[in-house]
């Protein structure tokens, strides 16, 4: 497959706009879960592990298919940051969920949660397995130096 830059611009679009008209509504209204939930509403509710597990899991699977079935230039810094997305989201979904004590909150969120994560997902695993240009320099670059310290301060928290 080669590198879809409209389709990659498009996505990324469409979540910004997304993000930006999600934070206006939210300026006017609380989100309905979690504090500001209403509990006599008719929502189907969904146990707070099961949700974030559901919700997170396909930014872990759909970069790890588009991996697996992927041809062409497998670059080690491609796979680098790929494969470090991955370790980000197999926190999120499969260890955190665990942890998480938090209140069953409405399907629709969940659903919500399921759109953008796949999205997400798909974005990242096709601009870095088919976009993405790395130099030889860039294993000493201060960006990736910061981000491994970030994801191994992430990993200590736990």
């Amino acid at each position: 497959m080669q590198c879809q830059e409209l389709l990659v611009w498009g996505l990324s679009s469409a979540m910004i706009l997304g993000g930006v008209m999600h934070f206006i509504c939210l300026m006017k209204s609380h989100a309905a879960y979690g504090r500001y939930m209403d509990s006599s509403g008719s929502s189907i509710m969904v146990p707070a592990r099961l949700a974030w597990f559901l919700q997170e899991l396909p930014a872990l699977l759909v970069p790890l298919l588009l991996m697996l079935t992927t041809d062409g230039n497998n670059g080690t810094g491609r796979h680098l940051m790929l494969w470090t997305f991955c370790l980000h989201y197999f926190q999120r979904s499969c260890i955190y969920s665990l942890l998480t004590k938090g209140r069953p909150y409405p399907l629709n969120i969940m659903l919500s949660g399921i759109v953008f994560c796949s999205i997400n997902g798909f974005l990242q695993a096709h601009y870095l397995l088919h976009c993405a240009t790395f130099h030889n320099t860039w294993f000493s670059d201060a960006c990736l130096l910061a981000g491994k310290t970030c994801l191994l301060k992430e990993f200590s928290s736990l």
